[in-house]
């Protein structure tokens, strides 16, 4: 889909004010020459400035409080949260060259004949060339297609099957995106190699360090939780992202008889809750949050579903 594109959902919706949503490497240019496109067409852009962590996140409240028709979530796909706006996913692919990285980066896929292909959604254009390049020097190469994920090889923070399909049937995993984030949710959740191809660095890194590191923050937060007296138990307004907290809230009360405060909020950072006296986090957010994103904080963190497991 291109702007053009875009222009004609947005007319059949018949909307003359958008809401607009980008993650943050739009925040350029880029999304403000799509702001004037679309108010030469007519339409009046809002670029919403807050952060935008996937399709789990659509602020149909905020636009409607300001009297928009429609929401434009771009560099994003849908994945059924609800809104009580109609909205137009552009999934906004990135003008790359990764077979470029791979001519250069080859010999790091020594010791790997079968590899297992995924990516993020800004390269999914490029995942067809990339396994012609691979199979033409000698790799076997699985691509999956599954429910729910509109692309081959696709891969989201939080949504990670079109990786875990294939595992038992590759040596290891090159992941085409920019940066570690997606190859490393899907290291943390496999047991298999991972590589990633970063477009942006030209480069590819085994991140096997990284899935090592993580382990060892969330043994020491599961040894922590144990002694944990005050447990704050975070949640968010996101729409696709919330979880009601109060049967969590019960477990750890009653069973495990923890003082236990909800902290509600939108985006939750360390900021938000200084002052109050905890000693760990229970987080209903996103996934990632609890896993690979904790260092954020001061105070020790684990996802709901990791509490369960821990043995008194």
């Amino acid at each position: 889909m291109e702007l053009n594109d875009v222009i004609k959902e947005l007319k059949k919706l018949k909307a003359k004010r958008v809401f607009i949503q980008f993650p943050l490497g739009l925040k350029n240019d880029k999304i403000q020459k799509i702001s004037r496109t679309l108010d030469d067409e007519g339409i009046d852009a809002v670029l919403c400035i807050e952060s935008t962590y996937g399709a789990c996140d659509i602020r149909d409240v905020e636009a409607k409080r300001l009297e928009c028709d429609a929401i434009l979530h771009v560099g994003h796909v849908d994945f059924g949260t609800s809104s009580e706006l109609p909205v137009v996913y552009w999934e906004y692919f990135i003008d790359s060259d990764p077979v470029s990285v791979l001519e250069k980066e080859f010999e790091k896929l020594d010791g790997y004949e079968k590899i297992g292909l995924v990516g993020s959604l800004q390269y999914m254009d490029k995942i067809p060339e990339v396994k012609e390049y691979l199979e033409k020097r000698g790799k076997k190469v699985f691509v999956a297609q599954v429910e729910g994920v509109k692309y081959p090889g696709q891969i989201l923070g939080c949504r990670l099957k079109s990786g875990k399909e294939i595992e038992d049937k590759v040596d290891a995993f090159l992941c085409v995106s920019a940066a570690k984030f997606y190859g490393l949710g899907l290291i943390l959740n496999t047991n298999k190699p991972m590589l990633t191809l970063d477009v942006e660095r030209k480069e590819i890194t085994d991140i096997a360090f990284e899935k090592k590191r993580i382990q060892k923050i969330i043994a020491w937060n599961k040894s922590a939780f144990k002694d944990a007296k005050r447990v704050g138990i975070l949640v968010s307004f996101k729409k696709g992202q919330m979880i009601l907290p109060y049967s969590i809230k019960n477990y750890l009360a009653k069973k495990l008889n923890k003082e236990t405060y909800i902290l509600a909020g939108d985006e939750i950072t360390q900021e938000k809750i200084m002052g109050l006296k905890l000693d760990f986090l229970v987080s209903t957010l996103c996934p990632r949050v609890g896993t690979d994103d904790t260092e954020r904080f001061e105070i020790p963190m684990l996802n709901f579903d990791q509490i369960a497991k821990i043995k008194s």
